[in-house]
């Protein structure tokens, strides 16, 4: 029989984390609100016209790594020539690719081999061709053995990378015309400071590409993509925006980031052994500059839409991709665990590492466990039912708003969804807490339990319905 002390003890620890963890996320969620704000009127009232034909505009290079991207290359290749940007160069890195890529890149770019000294000064595997574009001299695909995941090969283009600034995208991503010309808009006001730069991304599940740009867009989705449009509205502008405003940003997504190339040289660019080297480079770079830099650094949020990635279109498929994120995660903050709470790393130790530990680490726990304890109360006559619903009830309007306070800040600056669109987001919002969250939950579980045994193995996601013809 379960002791009603027991109970009452148990019942308020994991209650007690839940309610933390909830304000603190609607606190993130109202901080990215004005923060957003804030961003769009700065927006509004930037001369990109005169930016971009200005001779001090810097130059950016831009890199795509793509292992296997038979399906995107093209078109991702081709949104960046469709950059508005002055001046730029694009490094495409063929990782090992056993189908198309390659192929493509040639049919597309007309590539011809040509000699240049390759020194190789990140950890980036064997290189076995270097070849430059006859219809767009500022174009070089590097085709290399694969073997180190996305970080060699996004390290092999930092080894001939000749700008300040570096992108790194995705090889299944297509990135807004206008999108590095607003982010670098704000990088040429302080370039010393800034070192680092985010952008929101979404998914292109079910749209319509042509030549490199998105000509048909569909967000009455299935419920297994939609509400992951949800999240990464959520994350990106809720989250993220405030992480950024108080300058402790976890994380630039690997999809689209912008980096000062002078960083990756000192940090000695992307670590092979992590799986998904955005987040422990992030780590990494604000325990650097830290340690380093005797003047004050940024890593930037911005909320414009820098472009569209494919995401898992079924269960499975997304269960393997946030097993893979829950594990590199657990990874990152147990390496960088000295962080913690550590005055020397300022606000970045107190305010998002502990939400790390506690909400993305740990947080699975003491949510499965708050449920179990809130059903087991109710059954064995230690909740009265008037308190069993309310708790409940509390629970589905926290997840409610922790997503749609975001999704009214990103659609009243960004106008993305139709009407009919964010109704349909509403009506998921509501329900989340009945299934999709759990799924989540389910899955950094089972993160979890791979992390302990060890697991670093990176598993692709599953292709599904993108229209590259239009």
């Amino acid at each position: 029989m379960i002791s009603g002390h027991f109970f009452t003890a148990a019942f308020f620890i994991f209650i007690a984390y839940y309610l933390l963890a909830t304000a603190y996320y609607l606190i993130l969620g109202g901080v990215g609100f004005f923060e957003d704000r804030k961003r769009a009127r700065q927006h509004r009232e930037e001369d990109y016209t005169a930016f971009s034909v200005s001779t001090f505009t810097i130059p950016v290079s831009v890199i795509i790594p793509a292992h296997n991207e038979e399906a995107w290359i093209r078109d991702s290749v081709q949104s960046i020539l469709n950059l508005n940007y002055p001046e730029f160069e694009l490094i495409v890195v063929d990782d090992g690719s056993t189908d198309k890529t390659l192929t493509i890149l040639k049919e597309t770019l007309e590539l011809k081999f040509v000699f240049n000294p390759y020194v190789d000064h990140f950890q980036s595997g064997k290189v076995l061709g270097l070849f430059k574009s006859k219809l767009y001299p500022h174009v070089t695909v590097i085709h290399k053995e694969s073997g180190q995941k996305k970080a060699g090969a996004v390290n092999a283009a930092l080894n001939i990378a000749k700008y300040k600034f570096v992108c790194v995208m995705d090889g299944d991503t297509v990135l807004e015309p206008d999108i590095v010309l607003k982010v670098m808009a704000h990088i040429q006001k302080d370039p010393e400071r800034l070192i680092g730069v985010g952008s929101y991304f979404g998914l292109a599940n079910e749209f319509g590409i042509k030549d490199g740009r998105v000509i048909k867009k569909n967000f009455l989705r299935p419920p297994t993509v939609a509400y992951q449009d949800l999240e990464y509205v959520r994350s990106f502008i809720g989250a993220r925006i405030a992480w950024s405003r108080w300058n402790t940003m976890p994380i630039v997504a690997g999809g689209f980031g912008l980096w000062r190339r002078d960083v990756f040289v000192e940090l000695g660019g992307y670590d092979p052994q992590y799986s998904s080297e955005d987040v422990e480079f992030t780590f990494r770079a604000h325990d650097y500059v830290a340690k380093n830099s005797k003047l004050g650094y940024q890593i930037l949020m911005l909320p414009y839409c820098a472009g569209w990635t494919e995401g898992p279109g079924d269960v499975s498929s997304l269960m393997k991709q946030r097993n893979r994120w829950h594990r590199v995660t657990a990874e990152a903050v147990w390496d960088y665990k000295y962080m913690m709470c550590n005055p020397r790393y300022g606000r970045f130790a107190f305010v998002t590492f502990p939400y790390f530990v506690l909400y993305e680490v740990l947080g699975v726990f003491f949510e499965l466990g708050s449920i179990l304890m809130t059903l087991v109360g109710y059954a064995f006559g230690f909740i009265d039912q008037r308190l069993f619903f309310g708790i409940f009830l509390f629970m589905v309007l926290c997840q409610a708003l922790a997503s749609l306070i975001p999704l009214f800040a990103f659609q009243r600056d960004q106008k993305i969804f139709n009407t009919k669109e964010i109704s349909y987001f509403v009506c998921l919002g509501w329900i989340e807490f009945f299934w999709y969250r759990w799924i989540i939950s389910f899955a950094k579980l089972l993160g979890t339990y791979d992390y302990l045994c060890g697991v670093r193995t990176y598993d692709r996601v599953r292709r599904f319905k993108v229209n590259h013809s239009g």
